[in-house]
């Protein structure tokens, strides 16, 4: 009998791991093992165009180290970020006898986890990291799409907001996540 696994769905950006430790609660309480999906920002991929419409007009007039600077500035060190990210993920995981495997992909949000979800049927519930569900990269339309189509339990995260001068923040022991969750 094959294991059901969860998805947890992020940005290949610096804050990968937000909500992390709520998908390995989460997984943990459903017996499940997660599987990581590390999924393209549209702004990012929007601007890997532009800078590499940019160098090569450089390189047109001649400029090839201006050109060659353009293009690697844009991966600086985030490949070295992440995968050290994801390295802590794993041994996070594994700590909390949870088995983890981490896959990217080249496409956005909706589209990643539609075609993920077609080629693997063992996925039992998605969830969305806060990082995925406030930005402004991911519409309410494109949510509300996603919802309806992928046929899974979708859970989505929220940082809670803090009025200053009241007491509605949270104590620094708690969670900053409020988990919210929405079925397909």
């Amino acid at each position: 009998m094959n294991k059901r696994q969860l998805l947890f769905v992020t940005y290949q950006d610096e804050h990968l791991d937000e909500g992390f430790s709520y998908a390995i609660e989460l997984a943990k309480a459903m017996i499940e093992d997660i599987v990581l999906l590390l999924v393209q920002k549209k702004d990012t991929l929007q601007e890997k165009f532009e800078d590499l419409m940019v160098s090569v007009s450089f390189a047109e007039e001649g400029e090839h180290e201006t050109a060659l600077q353009i293009v690697s500035n844009g991966s600086r060190d985030l490949p070295a970020i992440i995968n050290s990210k994801v390295t802590e993920m794993v041994l996070a995981s594994s700590k909390a006898g949870v088995h983890m495997e981490a896959r990217n992909t080249d496409k956005d949000v909706v589209t990643g986890i539609r075609s993920f979800l077609k080629q693997h049927s063992g996925i039992d519930k998605v969830v969305l990291s806060p990082s995925v569900t406030e930005g402004e990269v991911l519409s309410t339309r494109d949510l509300n799409r996603l919802v309806r189509t992928a046929s899974r339990p979708i859970v989505t995260m929220t940082r809670q907001s803090c009025r200053p001068g009241k007491k509605v923040c949270p104590p620094a022991s708690e969670s900053p996540y409020r988990y919210e969750k929405e079925f397909a």
